[in-house]
């Protein structure tokens, strides 16, 4: 696929995330567009741009390796926020500081290995590196798409709305996707289970069944979610 295809099928893309945000009634806002920048190293800009449906380079969002190294060195710091030296970054890739001077300046591409190793030591996705830009923004925002429905479903459930900043959003990507599937699954039998007479009822014994056997710090996480859902917290 040339580049001017993709491009084309990343703003129809993004013109359906746009639509469909305001069909949950949310607007662009309610993303944190710095964040799909810190996970896909295209600039927030660039991200506003398509957004708003302006022609952008193919170049400005399927970065060069040299542009997605660089920005992982000044975003991924040390403990104290200083940056790593190269001679960290060599050391932790076994390779020459010389090399990953040419890595940066574009004057090399990195082998499969060298680049797995940088991937594991700035502990960045696996496909940081190496998947174009335009699947690495998809994949970016989906995380937040998935929770503007969920909170779009629980409108007239009875429940509080959870901003998609609050606690869903915020700490470790693969725990905020983790916990939002466990409460899509239990919220989905929950509003099933409200429709119920009684709670003798098997369905109902079914979810409570769930929710228990899940393991003692998911299942923490599931019903500190689920208080403040129903007002309880």
């Amino acid at each position: 696929m040339d580049n001017a295809t993709w491009v084309q099928d990343l703003a129809a893309a993004l013109a359906a995330v746009k639509t469909e945000l305001a069909q949950l009634g949310h607007d662009l806002d309610v993303i944190k567009l710095s964040d799909i920048t810190y996970e896909t190293g295209i600039p927030e800009g660039v991200i506003r741009k398509l957004f708003a449906g302006k022609r952008v380079a193919a170049e400005m969002i399927d970065l060069p390796f040299k542009e997605r190294l660089d920005f992982v060195v000044r975003t991924r710091v040390k403990g104290d926020g200083t940056p790593y030296t190269m001679t960290e970054i060599a050391a932790s890739v076994g390779a020459s500081k010389a090399t990953i001077s040419s890595l940066l300046s574009g004057t090399r591409n990195p082998g499969f290995e060298v680049s797995k190793k940088l991937t594991e030591f700035f502990r960045v996705d696996p496909g940081f590196f190496s998947v174009r830009g335009d699947k690495a923004l998809l994949r970016a925002l989906e995380p937040a798409m998935r929770q503007a429905r969920l909170l779009a479903s629980l409108k007239g459930q009875n429940v509080e709305l959870l901003a998609l900043r609050g606690s869903l959003a915020g700490g470790s990507p693969q725990l905020a996707e983790e916990l939002q599937e466990v409460l899509e699954q239990v919220v989905a039998k929950a509003q099933a289970a409200s429709k119920l007479a009684s709670e003798d009822d098997p369905e109902l014994r079914e979810l409570t069944d769930t929710v228990r056997a899940l393991p003692d710090r998911k299942r923490r996480r599931v019903m500190t979610t689920l208080r403040t859902f129903v007002g309880m917290e």
